[in-house]
């Protein structure tokens, strides 16, 4: 029999607002702050566990100046109801924003990945 297992996700940076042109001075990235609370919410759904559906679900999200998710898509993933399940997951993802060199926040972009695997019991 299987056993739905979901491994955790890691925060990957895909681009954020420029960082000005002293070197001296440092932008910083969006950071989740409840990323493995949310990605351990996430159900394995039954149909994909039935199937033996593995894969991992890479969502691009658009972060605000706030810290909020603004837009979310899905770049690539395993079946239609993996990526539905992560969809309706990341929309509780909260976010300190990413700054610029000058401190200021500013709106990003991330990629997370949230991979689903199974186990035989």
């Amino acid at each position: 029999m299987k056993k739905a297992l979901f491994t955790s996700a890691f925060l990957l940076v895909v681009a954020v607002a420029f960082a000005g042109s002293d070197p001296m001075l440092k932008s910083t990235v969006a950071k989740a702050l409840n990323l493995n609370e949310v990605a351990s919410s996430i159900e394995y759904p039954a149909e994909s566990n039935e199937n033996g559906v593995e894969g991992t679900v890479l969502m691009k999200l658009s972060i605000d100046a706030e810290g909020n998710v603004s837009n979310k898509s899905a770049v690539s993933y395993p079946c239609f109801k993996l990526k539905d399940a992560v969809e309706l997951a990341v929309k509780d993802l909260k976010f300190e924003p990413a700054r610029n060199a000058f401190g200021q926040s500013v709106a990003s972009t991330v990629k997370i990945p949230f991979a689903f695997e199974l186990s035989i019991d």
